[in-house]
């Protein structure tokens, strides 16, 4: 039986009491899957978890795939299933040194596939792409962290630089932000579809 606790690309990071998936036989997961290839054989609503740390920056070559990807991720997960995402951060040396790096990903963009903030950037007229209204998507971030390099880290910690200065450099300098911890919430149905379908298809 499948538990139900994914972990996307676990390479040799296998956890206790998850579904360890990977393309890679050789690191002996539980699982040989290739993500990009779609659907997968999971049940819908199967996942409470999904466990995605430094995979879905190698997927998906185009948007098409990726937007595929991320289908399927909502689609196996439960209402209310969590997913934490590690994804490298896109001025910091360890995105640009993998070549399997295919892109970049922040938090907002997956604040697209939230329905509240697509329904406040249509109601606002934002140019925010609406990708939760669009693939009948709903995720919430419930947290985000960013990972400081360690000699910045250690610039804050001994009084050498503010939060303000770290904030500033995080925005303007590379390698200060090694990685972006985002934590998401899944919900079913999405919370503002019922809105999306009414107002467009005139119900």
């Amino acid at each position: 039986m499948i538990p139900k606790n994914l972990n996307m690309g676990c390479g040799f990071n296998k956890l206790n009491n998850y579904w360890n998936v990977d393309c890679e036989s050789r690191c002996k997961p539980d699982e040989v899957l290739d993500f990009e290839q779609t659907p997968w054989h999971y049940d819908d609503n199967h996942f409470e978890k999904i466990q995605a740390d430094n995979i879905l920056e190698h997927l998906g070559s185009t948007p098409k795939i990726f937007t595929n990807i991320m289908k399927e991720m909502y689609r196996v997960s439960k209402h209310g299933a969590v997913w934490s995402v590690i994804v490298p951060h896109h001025r910091c040396d360890h995105f640009w040194n993998d070549y399997t790096h295919v892109r970049v990903l922040t938090p907002h963009t997956f604040k697209m596939f939230d329905q509240k903030s697509n329904f406040e950037s249509i109601s606002k007229k934002y140019s925010d792409s609406t990708f939760g209204l669009y693939h009948d998507i709903d995720l919430e971030i419930t947290e985000v962290k960013y990972n400081i390099v360690e000699y910045w880290r250690n610039q804050l910690n001994e009084g050498l630089i503010g939060h303000k200065q770290l904030d500033i450099n995080s925005g303007t300098l590379s390698n200060v932000i090694e990685s972006i911890s985002i934590t998401l919430k899944v919900h079913k149905p999405g919370r503002y579809i019922k809105w999306f379908l009414k107002t467009y298809n005139g119900d």
